[in-house]
């Protein structure tokens, strides 16, 4: 008698197809932007002799804070092959937002629960009409940018809104001698380092930046992935959003429109692949850097402030057209073998 086993097969656990290409690639992806950060620092400390005192280095870590933040929640988006262009006028929605309860004597802690949350449901919903609805990510992110700078106008009135900070940690506080803000940025990009790199949310959203379709058949639950990935980006936006008017002190209609820019920037100059599927927070953490330290030395080079947004649309292109060319290389290796 021959006897079979009945016994259900279950299918493997979905790994990223990318996981073995990122041992092999990132450490060389992520090297590269420390060098050109150096290089950039000891340019600009030869074109202007106010670049590496410590005053402009504080500086420069304050400047860089809320744009850590978005880009760290980004990072999760773009690595699931997603985007989001609408970062910049949801975080000056919700900085109004935070003006206002801050002048109407709110407690520190109840503001910023109130702006993680608002940032968190505005994200939410970029996150169910990009998942749930089908609408391609850079259609619906310019939609939603569009609606949060026509609220923050009607917000606005005319009227700018000033506002002291929430919190002395989130501006003037010092911890050794550094911002403590920025302690707590690097227990953030810890947190998010550890949730992509060892938890199953994290294997998901590799998994589908490198094929949504295989991730889905796999078993991945793919339209939740993607909204808990939007939803974490507002959350980034809105914890940005106070530290955005702890340093800015003032809401106007256009604020918070660049950041959305210099966010994408940081994250495809610091590896992460514009099509999904590869990148990491740590190289995230050296673009933003590297974006800051260009927004700074421009201007203290006496450069025009306007050419900040042309230099980092120009990053944007060589980081992608590196990424793309990469790929080619890398497949064409592929079908030679």
């Amino acid at each position: 008698m021959i006897t079979t086993d009945a016994t259900p097969v279950r299918a493997p656990r979905p790994v990223p197809a990318s996981s073995g290409s990122r041992r092999r690639r990132l450490p060389l992806r992520e090297s590269v932007v420390p060098v050109l950060l150096a290089l950039e620092i000891f340019s600009f400390s030869l074109l202007s002799p106010q670049f590496l005192t410590l005053s402009n280095m504080d500086n420069v870590i304050l400047n860089s804070v809320d744009l850590s933040l978005i880009a760290g929640g980004l990072t999760l988006v773009i690595l699931l092959g997603g985007i989001d262009v609408s970062t910049g006028q949801a975080l000056g929605v919700v900085a109004w937002c935070v003006g206002k309860l801050t002048l109407a004597g709110w407690n520190p802690v109840l503001v910023i629960l109130t702006a993680a949350l608002l940032g968190a449901l505005m994200g939410t919903a970029t996150g169910i009409i990009i998942s749930r609805l089908h609408v391609t990510a850079i259609i619906a992110t310019l939609g939603t940018a569009g609606i949060w700078s026509t609220v923050l106008f009607s917000l606005w009135g005319g009227s700018d809104l000033f506002a002291p900070p929430v919190t002395e940690y989130a501006s003037v506080h010092r911890t050794f001698g550094l911002p403590t803000i920025a302690f707590f940025v690097l227990a953030i990009f810890a947190a998010l380092w550890f949730i992509s790199r060892y938890r199953a949310y994290g294997r998901h959203v590799y998994a589908i930046g490198n094929d949504a379709e295989g991730a889905r058949l796999s078993g991945i639950n793919v339209v939740r992935t993607g909204i808990v990935s939007y939803a974490i980006v507002g959350l980034m936006v809105g914890l940005a959003a106070v530290v955005f008017m702890a340093r800015i002190g003032v809401v106007q209609a256009s604020s918070g429109g660049n950041l959305s820019l210099a966010a994408i920037a940081a994250v495809v100059v610091g590896g992460t692949s514009i099509s999904g599927g590869r990148g990491s927070l740590v190289g995230t953490l050296w673009g933003v850097l590297f974006i800051a330290v260009l927004q700074n030395g421009v201007v203290l080079a006496g450069v025009p402030p306007l050419w900040n947004g042309v230099l980092v649309g120009a990053f944007i292109v060589i980081a992608v057209a590196v990424d793309v060319t990469t790929d080619r290389i890398t497949r064409a290796r592929r079908t030679s073998r």
